[in-house]
């Protein structure tokens, strides 16, 4: 009896240590959620990291409600690229549960999972329960079946967060009731989900252009706003794929990066580092009044209110307090933390003497602050070490600690003083061993050596040793213990980011610290200095720029409003014609300076980079011109716009064309800072050379003016209706449908598959499917790639005899249905359906007048420009 009774304790004792408790999200959304992969990117994947096999991921996506895209079998699987080949070009299918989950992971979040159920491409109908959409049901389902693997094993749950990417393909009326549509979609999962009723909801802004997604965007914010159980993302920034709607792996990776931000400021998961020691040399340490990166770091844990408790949240250990000889600098407290200087850098130290390879040299320990010891003593894995002086065993007295979480930045001196890249390499090798064996648990991020403003010999050897530190990481990555590499030396300047040539100044450690942060999960991943030499190569309206005015909202009749103003109001007289909206400013019969300024709208904060002005207007007059005074850093872009021309303050271009015809015009100006030059277009046709022009004048003064310059009697005498003006100083954008070369063929599009804006041959069958270049264009399709092009999909006829086929389509071109009875020989090709806006997904052309009649009968499909 007692045997039996202690058996069953014992059972009972093993089934609970195997059962865990798991914070559980669920995606979905469209295609953004999905995630394609058919840009043609070098490695359209999700790569690899030492997050993913720790992380439970099931998924069922569709793409209707009859054809799955693929599932993971029923079971949860490790974190990976989802099943793909159905829609041209997706091999695999991945989203933003991808980085969201890594970053939680590196950032200490244990025990949770993702659920993903989504679709390619629909309208937020289909998310919707009271008009019976299918992916409601489909939501439901697959979290249902979900929940009860995972219950299955004996692991409990709770659902505490929805992560939704959905808008793109709304209708305007289906946009108008984005908010009331998501409400109801997280309310019913609350309801109808298991262990769901806490359940925090993050909306992925959608990034593509259009009116209805502009309303999606407005209603989900406004939702937001008033919803505390609700947040929105911003994604307008993101970069999207050559169709202008898909994510690009980049734009896939930060929006995931996102979403994980979000449900930490939210509280919903927290971060924990445990234990945390920063290892490396005098970068590491700081001194000669510098706090080095460390302190940096410790200001983002403090924003993100990160408690100072290994239990809950981080401790700095080490064996070293303070900086080389006692001079950190300020290092002030934070958002209501104090920075503990405790650490394990070692001014002037080499890998092989922290590692006990080779012993510590005299001179080198128990002085300025230097420490004494190796790893093996500070983790508590030796009790001496051993030195070059005698006696060579010494006592270890200082502190000792086990890592939770360690990051190492070291290897600068070690190629200095002679080691080879893979010397280097191995010795970190062997620090990786030595925490893992304090620590088999360990979260280790090992960090790229920062380059120095020295020999070049020694840049080189630098990048040779960062170049190996990635598969170092892979072999060192075990079961429990994962290591990371991270790069906070790409886009680090030692020229402007040391203060000897060396060590970080304070622009130095910002920069280092916010790449080290991000990779910690506190912060999105900064973006590099990565300078793009060639000319503008984006499409942008000008109705999603940053800054939008229109003429009654620079002046609503009586007043110039939203910080716009004008210089010498007696000289024009200023009304709102049209429709009301359009404003006139009426300067005829005076000499002498009257313009319109836009300077203190936000234009001279933020106009040193790239940027796009836009202005539409009519020109009643201009015999002495109309000054476009846009100043940008140290330099003047001066576009002057004539009765009979467009020219520059310096001539260095002069378009003969009709201005005052009595037609609204509109003219673009980008500004290349990359190339020190801008671009500039009259409705859409390029009056500088494809390589920009260089700017018109040198001075300090970065105002935006529209008007006179004083100078002479430019800019006298005009009159002028402004229907709007805006900019955009997010980059330097073309027009819609830019063609530079008049080929018929968009800028933007050739860039896209030729690299240039120029190559493109519009006649050229380069994948001999029988389209031209410019065919393939018209339909969006991959000129290079002769799977990809315009054709049929499926064809049937209704009981009727009506006509209908389906076409897989872009959602930024147009699709017509067109028949006859003789190819067009007599009878013409008549239109019987469109042009309809294509979805990213098939869609559906049909034919309602064919009816059952017996007369022979012949389709075409094309395709055409919004």
């Amino acid at each position: 009896m007692r045997l039996l009774h202690i058996l069953a304790f014992t059972l009972l004792a093993a089934s609970s240590a195997l059962a865990e408790h798991y914070k559980l999200f669920v995606l979905t959304g469209q295609s953004n959620s999905l995630g394609v992969t058919n840009f043609g990117e070098a490695d359209p994947t999700s790569g690899s990291d030492p997050a993913d096999d720790h992380v439970k991921f099931y998924w069922h996506n569709v793409a209707s409600a009859t054809t799955s895209l693929g599932d993971s079998g029923g079971v949860f699987t490790s974190l990976q690229d989802q099943q793909g080949g159905y829609y041209p070009g997706s091999a695999t299918h991945w989203g933003p549960e991808i980085e969201f989950s890594r970053t939680l992971y590196r950032a200490g979040v244990r025990n949770f999972g993702i659920i993903k159920a989504s679709r390619g491409g629909g309208g937020n109908t289909l998310w919707s329960k009271s008009a019976g959409g299918h992916m409601y049901s489909h939501v439901v389902d697959t979290v249902t079946a979900a929940t009860t693997a995972l219950t299955s094993n004996g692991d409990t749950f709770e659902i505490v967060g929805l992560l939704y990417v959905q808008g793109e393909s709304n209708t305007s009326t289906e946009a108008t009731i984005a908010d009331t549509r998501f409400t109801e979609l997280i309310t019913s999962l609350r309801s109808d989900l298991p262990n769901a009723t806490s359940m925090y909801g993050v909306i992925g802004g959608i990034t593509a252009a259009g009116s209805s997604r502009d309303t999606t965007r407005a209603k989900h914010a406004s939702l937001a706003a008033s919803d505390a159980t609700i947040s929105y993302i911003d994604n307008l920034d993101l970069e999207l794929g050559g169709d202008n709607l898909h994510l690009t792996k980049a734009a896939k990776i930060r929006s995931g990066e996102r979403f994980a931000q979000e449900f930490f400021a939210q509280n919903i998961v927290s971060r924990w580092y445990g234990k945390l020691a920063f290892i490396g040399d005098s970068i590491t340490q700081g001194g000669a009044g510098h706090s080095s990166y460390r302190y940096q770091i410790f200001k983002h844990l403090a924003e993100k209110s990160v408690p100072k408790n290994a239990t809950t949240g981080y401790q700095f250990v080490g064996s070293v307090t303070g900086a080389y000889q006692n001079n950190p600098g300020s290092t002030a407290d934070h958002n209501g933390q104090s920075f503990d200087n405790i650490h394990d850098g070692h001014w002037g130290w080499r890998a092989f003497w922290e590692n006990a390879r080779v012993p510590l040299p005299s001179g080198r320990y128990n002085t300025n602050n230097l420490g004494q010891g190796t790893l093996l003593n500070w983790t508590g894995q030796s009790l001496t070490f051993e030195t070059s002086d005698a006696p060579t065993t010494k006592a270890y007295t200082g502190t000792t600690y086990t890592p939770d979480t360690a990051s190492i930045l070291i290897g600068i001196n070690d190629l200095a003083g002679g080691s080879s890249p893979t010397q280097v390499r191995d010795d970190i090798s062997l620090m990786i061993d030595q925490l893992q064996a304090a620590n088999p648990n360990v979260s280790i991020f090992l960090n790229h050596v920062l380059h120095t403003n020295q020999a070049a010999s020694l840049q080189t050897n630098v990048d040779t040793t960062n170049g190996l530190l990635q598969a170092l990481a892979d072999s060192k990555t075990t079961a429990t213990s994962c290591v990371w590499v991270c790069d906070p030396s790409t886009g680090f300047d030692p020229v402007t980011m040391t203060h000897d040539n060396v060590h970080p100044n304070l622009t130095g450690e910002i920069y280092v610290a916010a790449r080290i942060a991000a990779r910690l999960g506190l912060t999105e991943t900064p973006e590099n200095e990565a300078t793009d030499n060639s000319p503008p190569h984006e499409e942008k309206d000008y109705s999603t720029f940053s800054n939008k005015y229109e003429g009654d909202e620079i002046y609503d009749g009586s007043n110039y409003i939203n910080s716009w103003t004008e210089v010498t109001p007696a000289a024009t007289a200023e009304s709102l014609v049209g429709d009301g909206t359009d404003l006139r400013r009426d300067h005829t019969g005076y000499t002498g300076g009257a313009w319109l300024e836009g300077t203190n709208t936000g234009w001279s904060a933020n106009n040193d980079s790239n940027w796009t002005l836009e202005i539409r207007m009519k020109v009643t007059s201009a015999a002495n011109g109309i000054a476009l005074w846009l100043g940008t850093g140290n330099d003047i872009a001066l576009p002057v716009i004539y009765d009979d021309r467009t020219t520059s303050f310096s001539t260095r271009y002069d378009v003969a064309h009709t201005n005052n015809d009595g037609a609204y015009h509109t003219f673009r100006v980008a500004n290349d800072a990359n190339n020190n030059v801008y671009h500039l277009w009259r409705d859409g046709v390029r009056l500088t050379p494809v390589a920009g022009v260089s700017y018109d004048s040198t001075s300090n003064d970065e105002r935006l003016i529209i008007g006179d310059t004083t100078s002479g009697s430019l800019g006298d005498n005009y009159n002028v209706d402004i229907d709007y003006i805006c900019y955009d100083q997010t980059g330097a954008y073309l027009p819609i449908h830019a063609d530079a070369d008049g080929d018929g063929i968009s800028d933007s599009w050739e860039y896209q598959y030729y690299g240039d804006i120029l190559s493109a041959d519009a006649s050229a069958d380069e994948d001999n499917d029988d389209k031209t270049t410019l065919q393939e264009f018209l339909a969006n399709t991959d000129p290079k790639d002769n799977s990809s092009r315009l054709h049929p999909d499926t064809f049937s006829w209704d009981q009727s005899g009506n006509f209908s086929t389906s076409v897989y389509s872009s959602s930024i071109r147009l699709y017509s249905l067109y028949t006859s009875t003789d190819l067009g020989k007599s009878d013409p090709w008549t239109l019987v359906d469109g042009p309809k806006q294509g979805n990213d997904t098939f869609l559906i052309l049909q034919d309602t007048t064919s009816g059952n009649s017996a007369t022979q009968r012949f389709y075409r499909i094309e395709a055409s420009l919004p």
